[in-house]
């Protein structure tokens, strides 16, 4: 990676990490909000158990409910953590275009200001050879952006465009169906990372589009300058 790369990854990454983390531990502590006030009714049904109270089984079976979906949920989001931490691992490499919008996607559905996202995934995946961490980044921030613009209730779609227009590419169209307020979209660390990744956007009255290169023919150079690059597209 070369090194105004580096240096993007290295100002913007610690942000970018807080932002995530602080929405995933907010996640994980309504979880535990959850199981401890499940854990408190079940302690209260036994002290009027010990009393002499009859226990109905179906609210012992809607509290084990409870818990064990709570958990698993704690699973998933811990499971998404893990793999966020680990988009760092190969600063460039090959990278699944569904992957990365199925977590993005995952991810900002953790912030509070979220508007339920559908992702098409009828389409063929398809991998992009560039930097997994600043593509992860360019997706939520993208994703965020829409989001602070809808209304309450407002839905988007994103849909993954292979072998469109443009073969050497993919483009990822955001739809919200209705007018969004986009001038100021994209800020100025957002455009950075665009720039870094060769991405382009193209911005429509009831949608947002981003072109992502198949190769980022830049990062593969610089990297190719430090060690052997195999790639399989």
């Amino acid at each position: 990676m070369n090194q105004h790369t580096i240096d993007l990854v290295n100002k913007q990454g610690l942000q970018f990490f807080g932002s995530v983390n602080a929405s995933i531990s907010h996640e994980l502590k309504n979880i535990f909000a959850i199981i401890s006030e499940t854990a408190g009714f079940l302690n209260d049904l036994t002290q009027l158990s010990k009393q002499g109270k009859q226990l109905e089984l179906s609210v012992l079976e809607n509290c084990c409910n409870s818990i064990s979906e709570e958990i698993e949920r704690g699973f998933d989001t811990i499971r998404r953590m893990n793999q966020f931490a680990h988009s760092v691992d190969d600063p460039v490499r090959e990278t699944s275009i569904l992957d990365t919008l199925t977590l993005a996607v995952k991810l900002t559905g953790f912030l509070s200001f979220a508007k339920k996202t559908h992702l098409n995934e009828t389409s063929v995946d398809t991998t992009v050879f560039t930097s997994p961490f600043l593509l992860q980044a360019l997706t939520y921030k993208t994703l965020g952006a829409l989001y602070k613009t809808l209304n309450a209730g407002d839905e988007l779609t994103l849909i993954p465009t292979f072998g469109g227009p443009d073969p050497s590419g993919v483009t990822l169209v955001f739809s919200h169906g209705q007018p969004a307020d986009l001038t100021d979209f994209p800020d100025p660390l957002t455009a950075e990372v665009a720039d870094a990744l060769k991405a382009v956007f193209k911005k429509t009255k009831t949608g947002l589009e981003l072109f992502i290169p198949r190769t980022n023919d830049y990062l593969a150079a610089a990297l190719a300058d430090r060690q052997p690059v195999q790639k399989s597209i």
